[in-house]
């Protein structure tokens, strides 16, 4: 008989311990860190920035790595080069090494980021269209991965949300929301699955860039080879960088990432590996849609239905 009552000693023991400690805690209550305009400029994503107090617009790019001011705008807000920090790039654009700039204040919104932004890569970079230059520079994931992102495209809004530790967190959206299942994060990038003309892949969210790239490597499992692409116009790619990189101009029948499908979508396939892997997604799969992005844990949702 003793020994059955200490076994349920036993039993019973590790239950009072857990109550006792109440469990984990919870806070899944939204605290904006800012809010900001957002306008659709030539397939980009732009928001007014300041730095030292002057005003300058930044491309949202997630697929950038570092926060990043062209030459002109470094030269027009004076911003000077710290020759100990050097940032190397690789891309469509090629490879390409900078020096950083030192910055004294960052503001986005309302809210002042000094303590998170002491200085920002410098590339030479061109934003612009047939009109003249579009942007500044870009506001990468080096920013951007410390907040959960509220990427309003109809609403023309980007809210930033201090991360929360909240169990399955949604977002708070009076329209409802679908999240796309299976994100995962690679070298701070959010990473999809997507289904190509009935092939499985995974693809880079880049909210930096105007439409979508096939990697060499995804392009042979679809049996894209030369003769088959050889009526396909060739198209030149750019990016962070002086150089240019070859790609064929493709028609697909369906691109499917999580709900989103999207019917005959011509897309660039690339002729040589840039570090996408097997895609890249721009803003033209996202337009009209409204997006959150958690990096930590990696999520990604869209409004249930384009406004």
């Amino acid at each position: 008989m003793s020994g059955n009552w200490l076994g349920l000693l036993f039993l019973w023991l590790p239950l009072l311990l857990l109550t006792a400690c109440g469990g984990p805690s919870y806070d899944c209550t939204l605290h904006e860190a800012a809010h900001m305009p957002l306008e659709v400029r030539d397939g980009l994503l732009i928001v007014p920035a300041g730095i030292n107090g002057k005003l300058v617009h930044l491309v949202v790019d997630t697929g950038a790595t570092r926060t990043t001011i062209s030459g002109a705008a470094a030269e027009r807000l004076g911003l000077a080069h710290d020759p100990r920090f050097t940032t190397r790039s690789l891309g469509v654009g090629g490879v390409s090494t900078t020096t950083d700039v030192r910055v004294n204040s960052f503001v986005l919104g309302e809210t002042r980021f000094n303590s998170l932004v002491k200085r920002i890569a410098f590339a030479p970079l061109s934003i612009s269209d047939a009109s003249g230059p579009l942007a500044d520079g870009l506001l990468g994931a080096d920013i951007l991965l410390a907040f959960d992102l509220d990427i309003d495209i109809p609403g023309h809004r980007l809210t930033l949300y201090d991360r929360r530790v909240c169990p399955r967190p949604k977002p708070p959206w009076p329209e409802g929301a679908n999240e796309i299942t299976g994100v995962n994060i690679r070298r701070d990038q959010l990473v999809l699955p997507v289904m190509l003309d009935g092939v499985s892949g995974t693809a880079l969210l880049d909210t930096g860039a105007q439409g979508n790239l096939v990697g060499p490597s995804f392009a042979a499992r679809l049996g894209l080879t030369e003769q088959v692409m050889a009526g396909d116009p060739i198209v030149h790619q750019r990016g962070v960088g002086s150089g240019t990189t070859p790609a064929r101009l493709h028609r697909f029948r369906l691109l499917q990432v999580g709900p989103i499908a999207t019917t005959s979508p011509t897309m660039a396939v690339m002729t040589r590996d840039v570090g996408i892997g097997d895609m890249l997604i721009g803003e033209d799969v996202l337009q009209g849609h409204r997006i959150w992005l958690s990096f930590r844990p990696p999520q990604v949702f869209v409004s249930k239905s384009p406004r």
